[in-house]
């Protein structure tokens, strides 16, 4: 049993092309086990106005990173708490940006922390947040 027991599902864009120049989208979906997925609520006060900021930090611990596409620079990739059998398409419904409408326990990915170069417990960690 590993160190923890959350699981997540990852959407990682891609983009071919046809013969004929147009943009082919799809998405690579990976559900990673043995993750810590931590919500987070932060209250920003702005000119007077409140406003509640929803994020979550997940910890992949070494041994679950391998082979994953975690990049904040791509923001159409997302991750989801859970294992989440959808298909994402470039189809009105279907879009990543439904399925985190449709899921609160998801986000783009916004940052990411490599720290696999430590000698003791070598992570990554990533914050989500929609």
């Amino acid at each position: 049993m590993g160190l923890f027991n959350d699981k997540v599902t990852i959407f990682n864009k891609t983009v071919d092309y046809d013969p004929y120049g147009q943009e082919i989208a799809s998405w690579k979906r990976t559900v990673v086990k043995n993750v810590q997925w931590s919500d987070h609520d932060e209250k920003n006060e702005n000119a007077g106005r409140v406003s509640v900021g929803h994020y979550a930090n997940i910890t992949f611990p070494e041994g679950t990173y391998d082979g994953l596409t975690l990049n904040a620079a791509n923001t159409e990739d997302a991750i989801f708490y859970g294992d989440i059998d959808a298909a994402v398409e470039d189809i009105k419904g279907h879009r990543i940006s439904d399925l985190i409408s449709q899921y609160p326990k998801s986000g783009r990915i916004k940052s990411v922390n490599d720290n696999s170069n430590r000698d003791l417990l070598k992570n990554i960690k990533v914050v989500v947040a929609q």
